[in-house]
């Protein structure tokens, strides 16, 4: 599991990013949603992102599995152009390549 943040336009956006299974197994979640930062708690426990609402989900299975990749997508919450292209940009880049 990874969490990526990035701000845009002083807002923050985050990607979450789960693998599970392994080999033809292997299922990839990503999720683009909204970042929130959450308060510290001691000194020694800094202040720190943590995701908000999913506003868009891409599932994407094991090459060999004959599911094809799926997209959900929240209608309630909207984003700007810019940050669903960092997210697909990530997306790809997170990907095997596929040879095309």
């Amino acid at each position: 599991m990874s969490l990526l943040t990035w701000n845009h336009d002083g807002d923050l956006y985050c990607v979450l990013t789960t693998e599970t299974g392994t080999s033809e197994g292997r299922t990839t979640h990503f999720e683009l949603s909204e970042a929130r930062i959450v308060a510290s708690g001691p000194p020694s426990v800094p202040a720190s992102p943590a995701p908000g609402p999913t506003a868009v989900t891409v599932v994407v299975y094991a090459p060999d599995e004959e599911k094809p990749a799926e997209v959900y997508f929240d209608g309630t919450q909207t984003l700007p152009f810019a940050v669903l292209q960092h997210f697909v940009a990530t997306v790809a880049a997170r990907l095997p390549s596929t040879g095309s």
